[in-house]
């Protein structure tokens, strides 16, 4: 027959984020292998993406020097780019589609 205090400790785990009985966090990911793939590949797109706005930027500053605004606008897509990926993330990760231990 479990006690009282066996049936709690075992509630307490139950929920997402609450501390279980050793004090480490209970996470649960509902993606599966392929949406974890598919999802792995979305974000390694991303960050490829901004690497290449980036040296886009560079390339432009070094061409137009200081001319134009296509070095503005290049880095304005990046600053884009990374507020969609970190959205991406957090929105993922309340979702339960990512967990902390990674993709």
């Amino acid at each position: 027959m479990q006690s009282a205090a066996t049936a709690n400790a075992a509630a307490v785990g139950s929920h997402f984020g609450r501390r279980t009985r050793g004090g480490s966090r209970v996470f649960k990911c509902y993606t599966g292998p392929r949406l974890a793939i598919v999802m792995r590949a979305i974000v390694i797109v991303a960050l490829i993406a901004v690497v290449t706005a980036l040296f886009t930027a560079l390339v432009f500053l070094y061409r137009d020097r200081g001319r134009g605004n296509r070095v503005v606008i290049a880095l304005a897509v990046r600053v884009v780019l990374s507020m969609a990926l970190i959205a991406f993330l957090v929105i993922s990760w309340y979702m339960g589609w990512i967990a902390p231990g990674g993709l």
